[in-house]
């Protein structure tokens, strides 16, 4: 059916009336980008959008939907409400990412990684452990251990990665992750000697830490054998990476932080917040 010029109008003003038409202006204003970001959108599929007379149309409805859709794929657990909306924290960390990246970087240089909050508390499972240190972490007793050396760690000071030794006598090195400006996480790669466990105190080492963990002395001192033993060259590589490492953390839940923020000040503008 072809509609008259008069028939044409009143229909587009019974469509404004049930969901309001927002024009590409009104949409860049409304989600903060240019003419040219909604256009690439409008080709990839991430908008919808009609022509009126050559000039494009959104629903407010869809728009609105559609930014629900976002919020949900971004929202995180309880947020703490402070000036200006999301703010930094350990839970802006987008943590499938973060596993993703630090089980590649583990696996490369042959070292264990894990990524824990500031208080010692594990973020991410632990990448290419080693059988001594699973047999530890499989205790609750051990856990624990092992998360006070980490918590004592990340209290240590300075800003670049540092080497430090764990409670059961293997070495890492830890770095800092912070969005703008805090501490938020750390990094932790490790589970190595810097020379073959023989003599220097290993054997009281583990006669006291089975007895801490409750595991057989025989258990340990065969895994012990088999904990990766660096030398320079790769004691020295671990810190450099580890700095590059943590810097992409940190850029990462810096982007995060920035559109969660951005999409709580939509959800303001669109009265989606409430």
């Amino acid at each position: 059916m072809i509609l008259t010029s008069a028939q044409y109008s009143s229909t587009l003003l019974r469509m404004d009336e049930m969901d309001t038409l927002l024009t590409t202006r009104q949409l860049q204003d409304l989600l903060q980008v240019n003419r040219i970001t909604i256009y690439r959108m409008l080709n990839d599929g991430r908008l919808q959008g009609f022509k009126v007379g050559g000039q494009w149309r959104f629903s407010r409805q869809t728009i609105e939907g559609w930014l629900r859709d976002q919020r949900a794929g971004l929202e995180i657990e309880t947020p703490p409400p402070v000036e200006g909306g999301a703010t930094s924290s350990a839970q802006t960390l987008p943590l499938s990412c973060i596993q993703a990246i630090q089980d590649i970087f583990a696996e490369a240089l042959g070292v264990a990684a894990i990524t824990t909050a500031v208080d010692g508390t594990p973020l991410t499972a632990i990448s290419n452990s080693c059988e001594f240190c699973n047999l530890i972490l499989d205790t609750e007793a051990g856990k624990q251990r092992c998360m006070t050396s980490w918590r004592v760690a990340a209290g240590r000071p300075g800003a670049t990665p540092q080497l430090v030794t764990c409670h059961a006598g293997l070495r890492y090195v830890w770095g800092r992750i912070e969005v703008q400006g805090n501490f938020v996480a750390a990094t932790y790669a490790g589970q190595f000697l810097q020379k073959p466990p023989d003599g220097g105190g290993w054997s009281d080492r583990i006669a006291e830490l089975s007895a801490a963990v409750s595991l057989g002395g025989q258990d340990l001192c065969a895994c012990l054998e088999r904990i990766p033993v660096l030398n320079e060259v790769r004691q020295e590589q671990i810190p450099r990476l580890l700095q590059r490492v943590t810097a992409t953390f940190s850029e990462i839940g810096e982007e995060r932080l920035n559109l969660l923020v951005r999409l709580q000040r939509i959800a303001e503008i669109t009265g989606l917040g409430g």
